[in-house]
């Protein structure tokens, strides 16, 4: 059997390493090969000009990509977006789509970013990079208990490849005016979400699971951060999805 490729792709204004153990486990979960390509404007790439386009962003990580296609899209938040838009625009690239309390212009914008997370985000831009680590942390992650071992290593992201706030606006902008497609995808998606989800209504999930006509499936106590939350759940998920 060919060992499947799985690309993982991280949401606004988030590098690679915020995915921690997860790409790990996945690999030997699965026995899959696992990359998470960069985006402009984030990690190793905060210097560069982040795009203002969702289609922009497909074309770079494409670039980046070095495993073996067709792959898996594995999408959290904005990065749903981004593999949505990878498998319409290159149907022969994809082998699965999964989207994780990803969003979209199919539903108003107190949805996809709820009332209390808009405030929080505002005030966040005004904090300093460790208070807004930690700000993140408590509206992502319902799951707790290692905030003393987690926060630190987030900090120490944040610092070293910060993300501009133009940067962060620019990709803001992307996420708020992209459209699904409406012609169909190359493969039935997985749509996944957290039903306690801070960040993100999971009203978006099933919308986009309707409108995809995906399967869908909700975890009732995960946050925005479902790969941190529960990763044993995600894993089980994947593992179905893709006949491991």
């Amino acid at each position: 059997m060919t060992q499947p490729s799985w690309i993982l792709l991280r949401g606004l204004a988030r590098e690679c390493r915020y995915w921690g153990d997860f790409p790990k486990q996945l690999a030997t979960r699965l026995n899959a090969q696992v990359q998470c390509p960069e985006l402009y404007g984030n990690g190793i790439y905060h210097q560069q000009k982040s795009a203002t386009f969702i289609a922009d962003m497909v074309d770079q990580l494409r670039r980046e990509v070095t495993i073996r296609r067709p792959v898996y899209l594995l999408g959290l938040s904005m990065g749903g977006m981004i593999a949505i838009e990878w498998a319409a625009r290159y149907p022969q690239e994809v082998a699965g789509l999964v989207l994780v309390n990803s969003s979209s212009a199919l539903n108003p914008f107190w949805l996809r970013l709820r009332p209390a997370a808009q405030l929080s985000v505002g005030l966040a831009l005004l904090m300093s990079r460790a208070q807004r680590e930690a700000l993140i942390y408590r509206l992502t992650c319902n799951h707790r208990r290692d905030s003393d071992t987690l926060l630190p290593g987030w900090i120490h992201y944040a610092n070293q490849y910060p993300t501009a706030h133009r940067n962060f606006a620019r990709q803001l902008v992307a996420a708020a005016r992209y459209r699904v497609p409406t012609r169909d995808l190359p493969v039935k998606p997985l749509v996944l979400c957290g039903l306690e989800d801070h960040l993100v209504n999971p009203l978006c999930s099933q919308t986009l699971a309707q409108h995809l006509r995906a399967f869908l499936h909700q975890h009732p106590r995960a946050g925005h951060d479902l790969p941190h939350d529960d990763p044993d759940w995600l894993l089980s998920k994947l593992a179905r999805y893709s006949g491991q």
